[in-house]
């Protein structure tokens, strides 16, 4: 029998509202009976694209991220427009990052990145059988650099540590234990 730890919202306050996020204050009732105070985050869906060509390399964007201040090298990704489905978000961020459409996306999994206090979740797709698009583009103030790499090279930079992105990480993670382990 599992204990019941559930808390009751009381009450909540906006306290931030802007583009992407929104932040709340929340009063809640502990399994207790005692009150506590939750700061919850609550950005917007996203999806990260895996995209794989056919000799096994993997298309990656290296990009400046101001929130730790520093460079990464990352899967391709985005956040869901209004009415897309993620397999269309995915698709069209590995068209704006990379240059290539995946003509086979397949979903790989799904996760809420920060569930302490972040209500932010993220679709992971594997992208293949890839052909370029002359037109892509990305969007305006996105400043990215494309790399390629094997996937069994960019595996050991993310074993390492020299890849930080948790998207990314687990996406080179769960490919290599679902689907190469299946071949």
């Amino acid at each position: 029998m599992f204990l019941d730890l559930e808390e009751k919202l009381i009450r909540k306050t906006v306290v931030y509202q802007g583009k992407y996020i929104r932040t709340e204050e929340q009063i809640v009732r502990l399994p207790d009976g005692t009150e506590a105070l939750r700061e919850i985050v609550s950005p917007p869906d996203a999806v990260g694209i895996l995209p794989i060509d056919s000799e096994g390399k993997v298309y990656l964007v290296r990009q400046y991220r101001p929130a730790i201040g520093q460079v990464t090298l990352e899967i391709p990704a985005g956040i869901l427009e209004p009415g897309e489905s993620s397999s269309e978000t995915a698709r069209r961020e590995c068209e704006e990052e990379v240059g290539m459409r995946p003509e086979r996306l397949d979903f790989l999994f799904g996760y809420y990145h920060s569930v302490g206090f972040s209500t932010g979740k993220i679709e992971v797709f594997l992208g293949r059988d890839l052909r370029p698009n002359p037109h892509a583009h990305t969007d305006p103030g996105e400043f990215i650099e494309v790399v390629l790499l094997p996937f069994a090279e960019i595996y050991q930079q993310g074993l390492s540590g020299k890849i930080i992105d948790s998207k990314t990480l687990l996406a080179l993670l769960w490919y290599r234990q679902t689907v190469l382990k299946a071949v």
